[in-house]
């Protein structure tokens, strides 16, 4: 097999046509689905699912999620007697008896609504990080060759890269975030489970569970806005985007 080499002109075929397919590609997203997605997002954002008064049945399911293991600790509390006076190094029978059976039995569950929304908007994330990336290569293969002079267009191509990297970062950290929510939602969990006469944590959970549902709220329009904000960028700047330099300018080197 022979070596590739940067003047091997079948090499330079193959690569120029998967280029022009891909630009081809690129532009079909920007004029039709970047739209579409803002048509999308709006009526999601405006829809029964993220309305404000909802946050109230977010905080209901938050209680429901932890109905069995208030039941349970009420029905161990009313059927163990008081512990008995037992010695310094001896542990609870409680602690290490009934507590331990009860940790493994009872079971909380997820607030329904949240991991709901949650499920529906991590393709969402994947699909505008995808979309970034291709823009960003998009623009990467139309800066022409470096050269003195005359790279105002240059200019703009890098400065919307730079703004397309700043969405796409945005829009991984959520993924972080969607991550540490049930994380910390887990910790909280265990802490009712072991001590569910602490209403603070019961208190802490539902709230934790309604700060989601309102950041997942505002998220949902953020998206739209990246959307927005992505096409109106580009749109403005297409000519200079897809040639950087004039041809006028070219035609004096």
């Amino acid at each position: 097999m022979s070596r590739m080499t940067l003047t091997n002109q079948e090499n330079i075929s193959i690569v120029d046509k998967y280029k022009k397919e891909f630009c081809q590609e690129v532009e079909a997203i920007l004029s039709d689905v970047f739209p579409k997605k803002i048509i999308e997002l709006d009526k999601l954002y405006k829809s029964d699912q993220l309305k404000l008064s909802r946050a109230g049945e977010v905080k209901e399911a938050a209680k429901e999620s932890l109905k069995d293991v208030l039941a349970q600790k009420e029905a161990l509390a009313v059927s163990s007697p008081p512990p008995a006076k037992r010695k310094r190094n001896e542990s609870s029978s409680f602690e290490n008896g009934d507590e331990n059976k009860m940790r493994f039995a009872t079971k909380v569950h997820c607030n329904p609504i949240v991991s709901e929304l949650i499920g529906s908007l991590k393709p969402e994330i994947r699909e505008l990080i995808e979309y970034c990336n291709k823009i960003k290569m998009w623009i990467q293969l139309l800066i022409p060759k470096i050269e003195d002079g005359n790279n105002f267009g240059v200019s703009i191509q890098e400065e919307t890269i730079s703004e397309v990297s700043t969405f796409c970062e945005f829009a991984k950290g959520s993924f972080d975030d969607m991550s540490r929510y049930f994380v910390t939602r887990g910790k909280v969990s265990s802490k009712i489970v072991k001590y569910p006469h602490l209403e603070d944590y019961v208190k802490y959970l539902t709230e934790l569970d309604e700060k989601q549902f309102l950041h997942i709220r505002v998220f949902t329009n953020e998206l739209k806005m990246i959307y927005c904000c992505m096409f109106d960028i580009i749109n403005k700047n297409l000519e200079k985007i897809k040639q950087p330099r004039s041809q006028m300018s070219s035609n004096l080197y």
